[in-house]
């Protein structure tokens, strides 16, 4: 089994996700990045975009009737921005708003993503920063129903 990092996904209402993870694939400014075990100490900010990560079983968050360490499977959540720290032992991300699969209306998001598109394209690129990210939270949504997990 690859070395560990102990992830936990926070909001201002809730630990949404903590438990043991092989790989923390997450939404960087700048661009997606990846946290293994042992990563040199990082802070970034996060752009709107999906959260993935590889853990094992049995870990909090994951299928509670797994025996600990009986495989790994992949969770996703998607964030609405945020911050992610990476330390040689853990992985924080925090975040004003973070959804698993199962928090999704999958109609809902259609709905949101046909109307921020909409409206970004009544802007025609002028001051549409609100639009984008709209558009981005719609999708990021929609893009962890529709992959299988």
């Amino acid at each position: 089994m690859a070395a560990l990092t102990r992830l936990a996904i926070v909001t201002p209402s809730a630990l949404k996700f903590d438990g043991d993870a092989e790989l923390v694939v997450a939404p960087g400014a700048a661009g997606d990045l990846g946290a293994l075990a042992n990563h040199a100490p990082l802070l970034t900010t996060l752009r709107t975009g999906v959260v993935s990560a590889n853990v094992v079983s049995g870990t909090d968050g994951v299928d509670p009737n797994a025996p600990k360490g009986s495989g790994v499977q992949r969770v996703q959540f998607a964030v609405a921005g945020g911050f992610m720290q990476v330390l040689a032992d853990r992985v924080t991300i925090l975040t004003d708003l973070a959804l698993s699969r199962d928090e999704i209306d999958v109609e809902a998001a259609r709905t949101d993503l046909k109307r921020a598109e909409e409206a970004l394209a009544q802007k025609r690129g002028a001051d549409d920063a609100q639009e984008r990210r709209d558009v981005a939270w719609a999708q990021a949504r929609l893009a962890i129903t529709a992959r299988p997990v």
